[in-house]
Formats: structure tokens, C-alpha cells, sequence
């Protein structure tokens, strides 16, 4: 299976070879002393020179309070200088944080949807089958495939296409909890991961995500003639499958069977036949790479 995570892990090396927090921390410290042994130095020098100079008992008072004042001088701007470097610091490791997260968005994120992609999907579920097969957690795992987008792009141009996509990447968004892994894995095929979610909870999630689409407009032109609706299909370790791979295709086989029911239903309604295409086989590892 193909991963992002040696491109990840290069990314972070790389960003991290010129600054570690270790190197950055033991080099300000080596800067500060170093400031402040040289102002020591100076002071102590400055005040022998004068006080060889002025024997005096005031001479030599008068040199102790300027000498004193370098001393604390010197202290005070190592410890400027040292803030400065901490201060660059943190912004320097922020910079490598911020661009390494911007790098990792480009690498997992849909552009268009703002969903995780196909390759990011897959391996995470393997990842989240792993888990909840080590902790007897459950998991489920909802498919979606969008249904009438193909008669807008052939009517309305692929930039309503691309609007709806969008709009419906908006959508599940909003219908997912924060633990959930929202992805687009195909062109109108999309797919829900919900972590330690019984059979019971995965329904309702459907339930809840059938009744967004009854109020959703994703032309965003407020269009009745125009729906765009999505076919679902849920499968649930352990109570449908027990890989990453008959999860998947439950679910595939799930969704085309919903598909199939609201055709048949629309047939009945209007008298036409129906055409639905057979299961697709998005569990195949070989077609994953794409």
C-alpha cells in the first residue's frame, strides 16, 4: 500500500536538520556566557588600568562604582542578547511548525473539498482497523457516491460540478464529529471513517447525514429542477468485517444497493427503467495507488 509517511518524515528531518531545539538552546547559552566573560574582562581590565593609574583613595572609590556599573552593563545586555536569540528561536522553530503543517495539508488534503485524499484515507483506516482490532473497539466506515453531479457538469459546466464538490465537502464537514476522518477517494465517491462508533450510532450518522442532503442546495443557486442527492452505504467492524478490505467493500456493496433501492423507487414513480452500475471495488489494494 502506498503511504505518506516516508514524505512526511523526510519533510520533518529536513526542517529539522538546521535546528533542533537541543543545538539552538546549548548555542544561546554559549553566546550569553561568552558576553558576559567578555564584559567581565573588560571591567576588570578597564578597572586595574585606571586604579594603577589613580592611586588615590577617592580615585580608586570613584573607579569601583564605574567599574560595578560596566559589570551590570555587561549582564544586562547578555541577558538582552540572550532573550534575542531565545525570541529568534522561537520564531525560527514556529516557521519550520507552521510550513511542515502546510506541507502535510498539501500532502493528505483534497483541494477541491478540503477532505483528506484517496491515499490518505486508505492508509488511515488501515491504521484505525489496527487499532480497534488491538483494543475490541468498534469501528465503522460509511461510503458515499453522489448521485445526478454528472447531468450537472454535462448541462451546467464542470465549474457548477466543481461548486457542488465543494459545497458537499462543506457539508460533510459539518455533519462529522471532530474524531471522524472525512475523505474524497474518487471523482463524486466519498467516504466517512468514524472511530469507536457501534452499528447503532453508525446508522444514525447515516440518518443524520441523509437528512443535511434533504435541505441542502450544493449549486448554491436555490435550483429545485437540479438535485444532487448521495447514495450510502455503512459497514461496521466486527459486526460486518474483520479487515480494512472487506470493510471497505461492504460498505461499496451497502451503497450500491441504496443506490439501486432509490432508482427503483424513482422508476416505479415514473415509469422508466433503471440503470445502476455494478459494485465497484474500491477494496482492491491494486486500484488504491491511484
Amino acid at each position: 500500500m502506498t503511504t505518506l509517511s516516508p514524505g512526511r518524515t523526510t519533510v520533518m528531518n529536513e526542517s529539522s536538520h538546521n535546528l533542533t531545539p537541543t543545538t539552538a538552546t546549548a548555542a544561546t547559552s554559549r553566546a550569553a556566557w561568552t558576553l558576559r566573560a567578555i564584559g567581565l574582562a573588560l571591567a576588570v581590565a578597564g578597572w586595574v588600568a585606571i586604579s594603577f593609574v589613580n592611586a588615590g583613595p577617592a580615585d580608586l572609590v570613584v573607579t569601583g562604582v564605574v567599574m560595578v556599573a560596566l559589570v551590570l552593563y555587561a549582564m544586562v545586555a547578555a541577558g538582552a542578547s540572550r532573550r534575542r536569540f531565545v525570541d529568534d528561536e522561537k520564531r525560527l522553530r514556529m516557521e519550520v511548525l507552521v510550513h511542515s503543517m502546510e506541507l502535510e495539508k498539501l500532502a493528505t488534503r483534497d483541494d477541491l473539498t478540503q477532505l483528506y485524499n484517496r491515499r490518505y484515507f486508505f492508509e488511515r483506516l488501515e491504521r484505525e482497523m489496527n487499532t480497534a482490532r488491538s483494543f475490541e473497539r468498534p469501528l465503522a466506515l460509511i461510503l458515499l457516491d453522489l448521485d445526478g453531479l454528472k447531468s450537472v457538469n454535462d448541462s451546467r459546466g464542470h465549474r457548477a460540478g466543481d461548486r457542488a464538490l465543494a459545497n458537499f465537502g462543506k457539508l460533510l464537514l459539518a455533519q462529522t464529529r471532530a474524531s471522524d476522518v472525512p475523505a474524497r477517494i474518487g471523482g463524486d465517491e466519498f467516504a466517512i471513517i468514524l472511530q469507536d462508533t457501534t452499528q447503532a450510532a453508525a446508522d444514525a450518522a447515516v440518518a443524520r447525514l441523509n437528512a443535511g442532503m434533504e435541505g441542502a442546495d450544493l449549486l448554491g443557486e436555490q435550483d429545485v429542477d437540479v438535485k444532487i442527492w448521495a447514495s450510502l452505504g455503512v459497514a461496521g467492524y466486527p459486526w460486518d468485517a474483520e479487515t480494512a478490505d472487506e470493510l471497505v467493500q461492504q460498505a461499496d456493496a451497502a451503497m450500491y444497493a441504496n443506490k439501486r433501492e432509490r432508482k427503483q423507487e424513482r422508476a416505479d414513480r415514473t415509469g422508466e427503467g433503471i440503470d445502476v452500475p455494478v459494485p465497484s471495488i474500491l477494496g482492491n489494494p491494486a486500484v488504491r495507488e491511484n
